[in-house]
């Protein structure tokens, strides 16, 4: 009894001495979301008393998480949550749930991270994680799988296994997207469906410096892409041509190709084209613009995408706003401005898929151990569409992080 007292002092010494020489991180973020629709396309049809109204909603998402790392290896886990505020209509889409509920759920929480990371030449990630390090064109998100990267001066190359997948509502360089929605996991207090939506994919990426060039392959095990269980292969690549300097002016012009081909099908196989030419000054204001058409059979599938849009998210009604839509195309301009205090985005989208939109962003205050409160809001509409399909949504978030 002695010795076992003993040895478990010994140990008990062991991890506290080990816990001493890791770090610490906590992280995390509170916000909330509003947005509210005034134009004739955001009415809908209230189940509860069948009278037209206008789509709005607001709710509050917040994540708390702790990484815990002993030099190139960490360790984490994370919440994720959401509550929807308010909703109108009570009763839309033909459900029992209002407006915000649709938007955020009622499954209020999920786990976000749940990780092993090595963190060297070679990243290293399984579990469920927050997938930006792949630097993917196509799947940016949480994860959860198996993900690795590795990385020279010239050239890296990147695969994944991914199980299944939450953007929670983010969507790259879209301020207050992350706020906008939740989404848990669909496997999450459930089996995990391995094969029933598994993507595997890979790339390399070449890195010249003036020009970067990033072939991709995706492909989905199953699922259930427009009313089919088959599998789902998609390849393409992005070509970019990088001119100037930081302190000047810079072009970055870029192509974008993607096919996608549901197997077994006939006929559904679809095509992305996309340019997009951007130049930036001092590396604080940006103006630009691009043009996309996609093919005749399908739209585009994608965990999450990044391109410059608003109005899929923003816009509430009937209509999906999905951009990359089958048999779609579009041209656009922008600018904006990138500074560490405000950031401000404008663009205008016309085509297939319509978009004015007009967003703004102010880092409050921002510290060094990246706590800091950003506020923001804007307007988003279909562009200018006749006063019957006219969408038109004012938005507000604030989001304070640690």
């Amino acid at each position: 009894m002695k010795n076992k007292v003993v040895r478990s002092i010994a140990l008990a010494g062991v991890l506290l001495s080990g816990a001493g020489a890791a770090d610490f991180d906590v992280f995390g973020h509170i916000g909330g979301f509003f947005d509210k629709g005034f134009g004739d396309g955001n009415k809908m049809i209230d189940a509860k008393d069948g009278k037209n109204k206008n789509a709005d909603y607001a709710g509050i998402t917040a994540q708390l998480g702790v990484d815990v790392g002993f030099g190139n290896l960490h360790i984490g886990a994370a919440g994720w949550g959401a509550f929807p505020v308010y909703g109108a209509p009570q009763k839309a889409f033909g459900t029992n749930d209002n407006y915000a509920q649709h938007m955020y759920t009622t499954d209020y929480a999920d786990l976000s991270d749940l990780y092993v990371k090595y963190d060297g030449e070679i990243q290293l990630a399984v579990g469920r994680f927050d997938n930006e390090f792949l630097d993917s064109d196509w799947i940016v998100g949480h994860t959860q799988g198996v993900a690795a990267k590795w990385d020279t001066k010239y050239f890296g190359a990147w695969a994944t296994w991914v199980n299944d997948y939450s953007t929670f509502g983010y969507q790259p360089n879209r301020f207050g997207s992350e706020l906008s929605r939740f989404n848990r996991y669909s496997s999450s207090f459930n089996h995990f469906d391995i094969g029933n939506r598994d993507l595997f994919a890979g790339g390399i990426n070449i890195d010249l410096g003036f020009l970067k060039i990033d072939p991709f392959v995706h492909y989905w095990l199953g699922g259930n892409y427009y009313d089919t269980n088959h599998s789902m292969i998609q390849a393409g690549t992005k070509v970019a041509l990088e001119l100037g300097n930081d302190n000047g002016i810079k072009s970055i012009s870029s192509v974008r190709f993607l096919w996608q081909n549901i197997l077994d099908v006939n006929k559904d196989d679809t095509t992305l084209i996309w340019l997009d030419e951007e130049l930036r000054f001092k590396n604080m204001v940006k103006v630009g613009a691009g043009w996309y058409s996609v093919g005749n059979h399908n739209s585009i599938y994608a965990i999450n995408d990044k391109s410059r849009f608003y109005g899929w998210r923003y816009l509430t009604g009937n209509s999906s706003n999905y951009y990359f839509g089958s048999n779609e195309s579009s041209w656009y301009a922008f600018a904006g401005l990138e500074t560490k205090v405000v950031n401000f985005d404008l663009l205008y989208a016309n085509g297939d898929y319509n978009e004015f939109s007009a967003i703004i962003s102010w880092n409050v205050f921002e510290m060094k151990n990246d706590m800091g409160l950003q506020i923001g809001g804007g307007y988003v509409s279909n562009g200018f569409q006749s006063k019957q399909k006219q969408q038109n949504n004012a938005v507000v978030f604030a989001k304070f992080s640690f």
